[in-house]
């Protein structure tokens, strides 16, 4: 009997690179995402160190010049806080569609896997019926020898 061959093997080998295609661009938006969070997250310690050093000036005495710069510094920051924000949200959305995706893609691929895991399970199943049916062909033969004799 000749070896056993997966009949949709590219098929499945196409499927499993656009799984892995999928799996790349889902992993490139977590990637600017968690770029985005640590830029979010340095902002918000920039803001805090502002706050420290307009609190401490406050005290200290300054001029109403460096409050209102302190003042806009605190505001551009929040400001492009909210940007952020808005750019993580968009991707968290970006994400869940691209998770969809690869759950989709991976539903295919699981497909064309147990496919090949029956039709592997049926070759096997063939070879051993074919072996069985040798031995009992070979054992048939040496009776009728042994009867004939």
């Amino acid at each position: 009997m000749k070896k056993f061959e997966f009949t949709l093997k590219k098929m499945q080998n196409y499927q499993e690179q656009v799984l892995q295609k999928e799996k790349n661009a889902m992993g490139q938006l977590q990637a600017r995402r968690n770029e985005l969070a640590a830029c979010q997250e340095e902002i918000k310690i920039q803001l805090q160190d502002i706050h420290w050093e307009m609190d401490r000036e406050i005290r200290k005495g300054t001029t109403i010049y460096r409050i209102n710069t302190f003042t806009m510094m605190i505001k551009n920051g929040k400001t492009h806080l909210e940007d952020i924000k808005r750019q993580i949200s968009v991707l968290e959305t970006e994400i869940e569609v691209q998770r969809q995706i690869v759950v989709e893609a991976s539903k295919e691929v699981s497909k064309l896997t147990k496919l090949e895991e029956k039709q592997r399970e049926e070759y096997r199943q063939a070879v051993a019926k074919e072996e069985q049916e040798n031995v009992l062909e070979y054992i048939s033969g040496k009776f009728v020898k042994q009867g004939v004799s």
